[in-house]
C-alpha cells in the first residue's frame, strides 16, 4: 500500500503543477484576447488551434494517445475561448444569448 502512496503523492505533485501551468497559459490567454478586442479581430482562428493541436500531437512521446492529446487540447483552447469572452473580449463576434451570459460570472479571484 505504500508503494501506491507514494505513486499517489507523485500524481498529486504533477496535478498541481498542470493547474499552476492551465491557469498561467489562461492569463496569457487572457492578454491576446485584449490584444485581439483590441485590433477587432475574432478570437477563434482556426488555422492556429490547428497548428497548436498539430504541434501537441507531433511532441507527444506517449504513452498518452494522438486521440487523447487532441481531445485535452480542444478543451484547453474552448476553455480559453470562454474565458476570454466572461472578460469581455470578443464583443463585436456574435454572443451568447443575454440569458446565459448574465449567468456566467468572471471568477472572483481576478
Amino acid at each position: 500500500m505504500n508503494k501506491i502512496i507514494d505513486w499517489r503523492s507523485k500524481i498529486d505533485a504533477i496535478d498541481t503543477a498542470l493547474l499552476h501551468l492551465l491557469n498561467l497559459r489562461t492569463e496569457l490567454a487572457l492578454e491576446v484576447g485584449r490584444l485581439k478586442a483590441d485590433e477587432g479581430v475574432s478570437l477563434r482562428v482556426p488555422a492556429r488551434e490547428q497548428e497548436i493541436l498539430s504541434r501537441m500531437k507531433s511532441l507527444n512521446p506517449g504513452p498518452l494517445a494522438l486521440d487523447s492529446v487532441a481531445k485535452i487540447y480542444h478543451v484547453i483552447l474552448d476553455e480559453s475561448i470562454r474565458t476570454q469572452q466572461q472578460y469581455g473580449y470578443g464583443a463585436h463576434e456574435s454572443r451568447r444569448p443575454a440569458r446565459a451570459a448574465k449567468a456566467s460570472k468572471r471568477p472572483a479571484n481576478k
